[in-house]
């Protein structure tokens, strides 16, 4: 069981999964949308949880990862990480019961999102 945490930004993405990591979870890492769907529709492992940047190099974006995360797996909590929270459609979280991470966020927040949603999950 592991976490899908998928973000273009190197240093964003080693930090948040070093954090996850001394939290006890496991990590995959994706750092395009693109990479993310590959692995949602070939797991490597069985994801608890889905982190993804919003704005991303490559053709996918977080919500198209989210999509594709939820299509596959319904039951996945799903966050979405954005500095431009404009974009994150409130009809989301109702429907699909995405949750929004305001960028910049620390490891904590991070920590206390995932946990969260993995305990409302369950």
């Amino acid at each position: 069981m592991c976490i899908l945490l998928v973000e273009d930004e190197f240093i964003v993405r080693t930090a948040m999964a070093e954090a996850l990591k001394a939290n006890g979870h496991n990590v995959w890492e994706a750092q395009t949308g693109d990479e993310a769907i590959e692995a949602i529709l070939s797991p490597p492992c069985v994801f608890t949880a889905l982190v993804t940047d919003y704005h991303m190099p490559g053709v996918a974006t977080g919500a198209r990862v989210a999509a594709v995360m939820r299509g596959k797996l319904p039951a996945v909590p799903v966050i979405i990480a954005t500095g431009s929270p404009e974009i994150f459609q409130p009809h989301w979280a109702r429907e699909f019961g995405y949750r929004l991470l305001h960028k910049p966020y620390t490891p904590l927040e991070l920590i206390t999102v995932v946990n969260d949603m993995i305990l409302d999950a369950t």
